[in-house]
């Protein structure tokens, strides 16, 4: 399915114009009908979703906008209402919605991640612009999450172009279309995500409302925080080439998805305005932050499923699959690959000269220097400069020809300790 979104203004000024696309010509009252014309002509199946600003609806209910477009040639399309800004006629007086533009990117990316685009077009040709401009910065952050999605699998194949013309002028009848690729960089860096944060400052009137909302979906607060955790863990693990924590500390098994819709409807009760005489008062909400906590899920997704391709804390294993990520080139930590090899084969050496029974445990220090073999004096230091194999944590067996490795237990806490603020001293 193909999808092509497009922001409107007042229904009634749109008049029949001829859009020229590919080649070919197309007389419609919209640039987005003569696309959607244009890709069925190609053998696509095409969704037509219409974003109309809720400032519409103080004149027209959007029954009567739908049918306006129906009269102008629009047919068989969705229309869903996202957040306005300003001040706008009603009754020969104004109406004012405050809040803020991120409320509307913000809307409009929610939608987004509920129907998951594989391939769409956003027309910026129409509608005032804040809209459109939300439309496109919406597209970024949503390519975004679903480059994060798979940034470890390194295959997002999700398609996004803008679709635009010159001005519209009432005289003016035939126009070129342009369309363009729409990309974004995405990068190896942990989301600054606050579930606590949605709404940048809570006006006095939405007080009451808020506390509401928070106090319901305080379970999925708790469960937000847990992926963060564990999400931060993963990624210093990565990051510091710590390979061993996620056969010792990280499960990465909860069900982030039903999670990620549960924030979504999470969200949207915070874009629900509150109607007062000749004002609409809407929250401002703190889009960048909503972005970075589904980047935050998106970034857990991938590093899931790598998870799931790991079995045992076995020495060529854990080369073999963390090597492989280090490579990846959107990451920039192929470094890591170096000091991991130099690690693993520290670790082989000591065990081809060590004199240990099959399946019996060992300290790595006692293998490698005897019984009186001294601790690290700076043991966080020395458990990041050497891949998370520090000498009096780690274990060694070996079963069948294969090395095996893990912590002490009681050094799990500690451990976990480093990995979730890394830089303490």
């Amino acid at each position: 399915m193909i999808h092509i979104f497009q922001v409107i203004g007042e229904p009634y000024k749109y008049e029949e114009k001829e859009f020229l696309i590919g080649g070919e010509s197309y007389v419609s009252c919209f640039c987005s009908e003569a696309l959607r014309k244009y890709i069925r002509e190609s053998g696509g199946n095409v969704k037509l979703t219409i974003f109309v600003p809720e400032s519409l609806l103080l004149n027209w209910s959007l029954e009567e906008i739908c049918k306006k477009l129906n009269e102008k040639g629009m047919h068989n399309f969705e229309a869903l209402i996202v957040p306005s800004i300003g001040e706008y006629k009603k009754d020969g007086g104004y109406v004012r919605y405050t809040g803020n533009v991120e409320a509307i990117s913000t809307s409009i990316f929610l939608h987004f991640l509920k129907i998951r685009p594989e391939t769409f077009y956003i027309d910026v040709s129409t509608g005032l612009n804040i809209y459109p401009l939300n439309m496109l910065e919406a597209t970024k952050r949503y390519l975004t999450y679903r480059k994060l999605e798979r940034l470890l699998q390194e295959n997002s194949h999700v398609k996004a172009y803008t679709v635009f013309s010159p001005p519209i002028l009432k005289d003016v009848y035939s126009y070129q279309v342009e369309i363009q690729p729409i990309d974004v960089k995405a990068f190896f860096s942990l989301p600054n995500a606050n579930i606590d944060k949605i709404v940048r400052k809570c006006p006095e009137s939405f007080r009451q409302k808020v506390g509401r909302i928070n106090k319901e979906k305080s379970e999925l607060k708790r469960n937000v925080r847990k992926v963060t955790e564990e999400l931060k863990i993963a990624f210093n693990a990565i990051r510091l080439n710590v390979p061993l924590a996620f056969y010792e500390l990280l499960d990465m098994n909860l069900p982030v998805e039903e999670i990620e819709k549960e924030i979504v409807d999470f969200v949207e009760a915070f874009l629900e305005p509150i109607e007062k005489e000749k004002l609409m008062e809407g929250l401002p909400v703190d889009g960048i932050n909503v972005s970075n906590i589904f980047y935050s899920t998106a970034l857990y997704k991938s590093i899931q499923k790598f998870v799931k391709t790991l079995s045992k804390p076995e020495i060529e294993e854990i080369f073999s699959r963390f090597s492989t990520v280090y490579r990846i080139k959107n990451l920039g930590i192929g470094v890591n690959e170096y000091f991991l090899l130099r690690d693993t084969e520290q670790i082989k050496e000591t065990m081809k000269r060590a004199k240990i029974e099959e399946g019996k445990e060992e300290l790595f220090g006692k293998l490698k220097y005897g019984e009186n073999f001294s601790e690290s004096t700076s043991a966080k230091r020395n458990f990041f400069a050497h891949s998370g194999f520090l000498l009096e944590y780690t274990l060694l067996k070996v079963m069948r020809k294969k090395i095996y490795v893990r912590w002490l237990e009681n050094k799990r806490p500690e451990i976990k300790s480093w990995l979730l603020d890394p830089e303490k001293g």
